[in-house]
């Protein structure tokens, strides 16, 4: 498979973004008539477009455009868009003034592993002018290339991975800039320089084979060449939920949709009839409605310019019957499709009900559960080798209970050898980098690349973000910014505060980090307030974790990169600690108006506090092979930019508990083991190592210690690079891989496996 066989269909369906074709241009004047009649007309693309092989490549390449799938389709041949040579087919339009050029590359086929196709900013159609292009390879990454002078050589800015494959061209007056998003939606800069062309010159479409005996093809989806503005309808409202009907109203709920800008609001219809516009919430009540009667109900979100998401999939809603007193019918059929020796999978045939079924109650021997909209439900935390009673009722929206089915008695396995079963839990990830657990037993975690939040509800990944981050968000590809860490308020379940770390460009254009706070409802956040601004943010060794300690003080980390500065005035390697309002605690150790809680860190990457000690361990990536584990001590001093690794026994300098010594560790997420044959052993999650190491804690002379002899390595290579691991409450493990969009992945689709207990 080609790196952009990873960007899969349900990745671009799910952003449901609806983009109107491309805006018709005014006809250019200037252009030289040689150019002109070179021009070859395609019937296949639509007006303005026009296609035309450039530096008469040995086979001819075609285009054509599907206007249900919004999607171009172009084959092109070529030895290359580099250096002097210019072979390739180009699907374009005239353009003049400023603006920009946005696309999907969905597909390329592999020619050759430098095949090329993009956009492409051109000043004439001649095989030597002057040109800015964003080109993608199936096997090399983006490239951001440009010819500064005609008949000169092309040249490359930057090189970034197979994903994300989402490309803009933007220009302003003599400036180009190139970007690139996992989404469409936020995007990290590639490159730019200053170019000066004409006003009036070419955008369009490029692909190149690299190989002149054959053709290599592409598709591109949403393509849009715009004046200037908001470009992007919302993603389409998901979810849509009835959450109370009676016999005249109905109270609908969805998850909000996503946009580039901002969603504004809300129109509600009603069999297809406008019922209700800009409404600004995601929830609302339809009135006046007639009783034992069924309605279709859809919402479109639009935004600030007025644009229209498509209509969400329609809800059907049937009132009750002046008051609704039937109960469902009893679920049947209670199976058991799986079980582990803490774990027993659950499904059945689903109730009915005169009005809708609403919900699922599970009780585990007579003890609630949980509960499911669904047909089925995975029960943990149950004890290995013993026998259980399963039953389950069903709900409806007026609150009548089903009688339990008939009771299921499931034995769980024996204990394994093995303390814990991998399994699977979400696949085709983007980068993630943080997880996260609600009382409730749903699991958060964040993407770095794609600014988003995702959730895991009764072991299903949804598919709607709980927040994707919109501007002053900022990551670069290849880069170690973005979404980083992630924590939930000790008190989520009251008050659904979020805690987030984020790179994001300043209003001078520099790279920096914050910490924010969200707050949650149904599966979707919003921004609530901003507690730290201005950590010093670079391309790398942005640090990023972020905890809550058992003091409930909110900890975070920031690296420093290329910086002598080790000083209480710059901020970068340090940790931090916060209250959870985003004031200084009053026994900070450099006092109540400084964040600080200790420095002289490179990178640090992971937090964990040990179980009945609280004391506070911490990971962190040192250059070659000086990778260490610190015990953390308020006010203390452990080295960078001077020391590292081995090299710390001087005066005020605090050594590390143990550092990779003669290999590379890159160590990341951190966690402390509280259950099972590995309880009090800390398990460290690798990068560089692509694995996870068990590390057993020790102490001398009051001191925590890591006896680097007694290191166990586990799922050395299996999972490729390995970022954060957490304990669950019910004892299971869970970490996330970064392979795809990762500065040193292999682009394979990333994962969150459970480590469920055998114990």
């Amino acid at each position: 498979m080609t790196g952009l066989a990873m960007i899969t269909r349900s990745k671009i369906m799910a952003l449901s973004l609806s983009i109107c074709l491309l805006l018709t241009l005014l006809p250019i004047s200037g252009f030289a008539q040689a150019e002109v009649e070179s021009e070859t007309a395609a019937g296949a693309v639509p007006n303005p477009w026009k296609q035309q092989n450039i530096g008469s490549p040995a086979m001819t390449g075609t285009a054509s455009y599907d206007p249900g799938a919004d999607q171009f389709t172009a084959s092109g041949a070529g030895t290359d868009i580099w250096g002097k040579s210019d072979q390739f087919n180009y699907v374009y339009q005239p353009w003049t003034g400023d603006g920009a050029i946005i696309a999907l590359v969905s597909s390329q086929t592999t020619s050759n592993d430098f095949a090329k196709a993009g956009i492409m900013i051109r000043e004439t159609l001649k095989a030597d002018s002057k040109h800015v292009d964003l080109l993608m390879t199936p096997t090399n990454g983006f490239t951001f290339q440009y010819r500064t002078e005609t008949g000169g050589a092309s040249q490359s800015v930057k090189i970034a991975s197979t994903s994300p494959a989402w490309v803009k061209l933007e220009r302003k007056g003599s400036v180009i800039k190139g970007y690139v998003s996992n989404n469409g939606l936020n995007w990290g800069d590639l490159g730019n320089l200053t170019l000066n062309m004409s006003a009036s010159l070419y955008v369009g479409l490029v692909v190149t084979s690299h190989d002149a005996s054959k053709l290599s093809t592409a598709t591109f989806d949403k393509v849009k060449v715009n004046a200037t503005g908001d470009v992007f309808p919302p993603t389409e409202p998901t979810n849509l939920q009835a959450n109370s009907v009676t016999n005249t109203t109905a109270n609908i709920s969805w998850t909000a949709s996503l946009d580039d800008v901002g969603v504004k609001g809300y129109d509600l219809y009603k069999d297809n009839v406008l019922t209700q516009a800009n409404v600004t919430n995601t929830s609302y009540t339809f009135t006046g409605l007639t009783p034992d009667t069924t309605y279709s109900i859809t919402v479109k979100a639009k935004d600030a310019a007025g644009n229209i998401s498509n209509a969400s999939k329609p809800l059907t809603v049937k009132t009750t019957n002046q008051s609704d007193t039937e109960s469902p019918t009893a679920p049947t059929d209670l199976a058991s499709s799986s079980k582990t020796s803490s774990s027993v999978n659950l499904t059945w045939t689903a109730s009915t009900d005169n009005v809708s079924v609403y919900e699922y109650d599970i009780y585990t021997s007579g003890i609630l559960a949980g509960s499911t909209p669904a047909a089925s439900f995975n029960v943990t935390g149950l004890t290995a080798n013993t026998t259980y009673n399963f039953t389950v009722k069903a709900r409806d929206l007026a609150g009548n209970i089903s009688v339990a089915s008939k009771a299921l008695s499931v034995k769980t396995n024996p204990a394994s050898s093995d303390p814990y079963t991998p399994e699977v839990v979400a696949s085709n990830l983007e980068t993630p980098w943080a997880i996260a657990f609600a009382p409730d037993g749903r699991i958060f975690f964040t993407e770095r690349n794609s600014g988003r939040i995702r959730v895991v509800v009764n072991g299903q990944l949804k598919s709607t973000p709980v927040i994707t981050l919109g501007s002053p968000f900022y990551y670069m590809p290849k880069s170690e910014g973005g979404l980083l860490g992630l924590a939930l308020d000790p008190d989520f379940a009251t008050n659904h505060y979020m805690y987030i770390y984020h790179s994001y460009k300043t209003s001078d254009n520099k790279v920096a980090n914050r910490v924010v706070r969200l707050i949650e409802n149904n599966n979707t956040a919003t921004l609530d307030k901003v507690l730290i601004t201005n950590l010093p943010g670079a391309v790398y060794h942005n640090g990023g974790r972020l905890k809550i300690g058992p003091d409930k003080k909110l900890y975070f980390s920031d690296g420093n990169y290329g910086n002598k500065d080790d000083t209480l005035t710059f901020l970068g390697g340090k940790t931090f600690r916060l209250n959870l309002d985003g004031t200084i605690p009053s026994d900070n150790p450099f006092g109540a108006s400084s964040p600080i809680y200790s420095r002289g860190h490179r990178n640090p990457q992971g937090f964990a506090w040990q179980p009945g000690t609280n004391r506070l361990f911490e990971s962190e990536h040192g250059e070659a092979s000086h990778d260490e584990i610190n015990f953390i001590e308020p006010g203390n001093n452990y080295g960078w930019p001077k020391y590292e690794g081995d090299d710390q026994n001087h005066p005020g300098i605090t050594p590390p508990l143990i550092y990779a010594n003669g290999t590379t560790w890159a160590p990341s997420g951190i966690t402390f083991v509280t259950k099972g044959p590995w309880a009090g052993n800390l398990l460290v999650a690798n990068l560089k190592g692509k694995q996870i190491i068990r590390m057993v804690i020790g102490q001398q002379n009051g001191k925590p210690t890591i006896d680097s002899n007694n290191l166990n390595y586990l799922y050395v290579n299996k999972y490729g690079r390995i970022r954060d691991i957490v304990e669950a409450p019910d004892g299971s493990l869970y970490f996330v891989t970064s392979n795809n969009g990762d500065k040193n992945g292999d682009g394979t689709p990333d994962k969150l496996i459970r480590l469920v207990p055998n114990f």
